[in-house]
């Protein structure tokens, strides 16, 4: 029989560590809906809830949830059990107001922390600009989300967002405090001391410093905490 569209979930075996769920505990993961994140860097939401959260003990329990208007994402009520969920988002539980933030762990895997207070603030890295009709400019964030920013917001800073509106810039400079998010240092804090910028066949290259310790890695792995 032919194939009638994508397939709609994963084999576990051959996930990346991303995930961080049992490779032998089952065959299959839901695979998130495609759109905001990477397939590689999300999981779906009904997999935060069980495996992460524990807030539900099967995948059925989990879509009870999200079916029942419980879950906020980024403060956006979401229906779709498959949704992407990635680096820097904020879940809310509605029914107790608890929230949870993505964020990275060791060795790159998905690690989500509760928060003791609803989280009304976000960070995220720009990786794209460009102007509409009427020279707006808008840009696009690591999380797949697209804002309307002034020209003072360029590629690979970081903005503070609340109530979907851009309230601080974060810029991508030496000196700055920034959080490693991919890599053999992923999860790692420090402060950017040098950056280099790449060529055609070179990608561009920063220098953090954590403590003692100094470390080189991409600019694509980087994202600006701090100033």
């Amino acid at each position: 029989m032919a194939n009638k569209g994508n397939s709609r979930h994963m084999k576990r075996l051959a996930l990346s560590s991303y995930p961080n769920v049992g490779r032998k505990t089952a065959p299959y993961l839901a695979k998130p809906t495609p759109g905001r994140h990477y397939l590689g860097n999300c999981v779906a939401l009904v997999v935060a809830l069980r495996d992460k959260l524990n807030l539900a003990a099967n995948e059925k329990e989990a879509k009870r949830i999200v079916v029942a208007k419980q879950i906020e994402v980024n403060g956006k009520t979401v229906t779709d059990e498959k949704y992407p969920i990635g680096f820097g988002d904020v879940i809310t539980l509605k029914p107790t107001g608890e929230s949870y933030k993505v964020s990275i762990g060791k060795k790159g895997v998905i690690k989500i922390d509760k928060s003791d207070k609803t989280i009304s603030e976000r960070t995220q890295k720009v990786v794209g600009k460009y102007a509409v009709k009427g020279n707006k400019l808008m840009i696009r964030l690591l999380d797949g989300s697209v804002l309307a920013a002034g020209k003072d917001v360029s590629v690979n800073d970081s903005v503070v967002i609340a109530k979907n509106a851009i309230k601080k810039t974060l810029k991508f400079e030496k000196g700055a405090k920034c959080f490693v998010i991919g890599g053999t240092h992923a999860s790692e804090t420090g402060t950017i001391k040098e950056i280099s910028k790449g060529s055609a066949v070179r990608s561009s290259i920063v220098k953090v410093e954590n403590g003692e310790n100094t470390f080189e890695t991409l600019v694509d792995n980087v994202i600006v905490v701090g100033a």
